[in-house]
């Protein structure tokens, strides 16, 4: 603050220089409103989703009739779990068996619960509005600190391209005390 003074002893550059970084400050405070628009609009966004999701998605319960193994990798499967397991259950009057990935370990016999979509697919469970508040959080978060950092990215270059000005500036100041010649009069006399 004593840079953006009025003592006749402060440069220029120390004054762009607080300049830079109070823009950097009121960018940071700035940016808060854009972030949480940014939240509001991620977190519409995925409720949205999960209300679809929620209509489409109904649980049901299947018997594992073998227990987990180890997951390929090259296995085309609805989430990236390591494990899977083969389970059964009845759809109407038929019965249905299928390889699904399970989130823990699970023992032939145990009874899991499986989300199946409209078509009778088997799809992950749908988003919750916990989901989204998390979601949303998370935006808020990045763009706020994506918009703080380019402001110090900012502040950063200015300060870095005024201390190089200095260091020039000073580096003539040196020559000339240097050589004991201020520029004026004419060296070989």
């Amino acid at each position: 603050m004593h840079a953006l003074g009025v003592n006749p002893l402060v440069r220029a550059s120390d004054r762009l220089e607080a300049l830079a970084v109070l823009a950097a400050l009121l960018t940071a405070l700035l940016a808060i409103p854009a972030a949480a628009q940014a939240g509001d609009l991620v977190y519409a966004s995925a409720v949205h989703n999960a209300d679809e999701q929620a209509r489409d998605r109904h649980a049901i319960e299947a018997l594992v009739v073998e227990g987990s193994t180890h997951m390929p990798a090259d296995s085309e499967a609805p989430t990236s779990s390591a494990t899977s397991a083969r389970v059964q259950w009845h759809e109407g009057n038929r019965v249905r068996t299928e390889l699904i990935n399970s989130p823990s370990v699970a023992k032939t016999g145990d009874s899991l619960t499986i989300w199946l979509n409209d078509a009778g697919k088997v799809v992950a469970a749908p988003l919750t509005a916990d989901d989204a508040r998390l979601s949303a959080a998370i935006a808020t978060g990045t763009v706020w600190i994506a918009i703080v950092v380019c402001g110090a990215l900012a502040a950063f270059l200015v300060r870095r391209g005024l201390d190089r000005s200095r260091y020039r500036s000073w580096e003539r100041e040196l020559h000339l005390l240097a050589y004991n010649d201020d520029g004026w009069a004419n060296r070989n006399t």
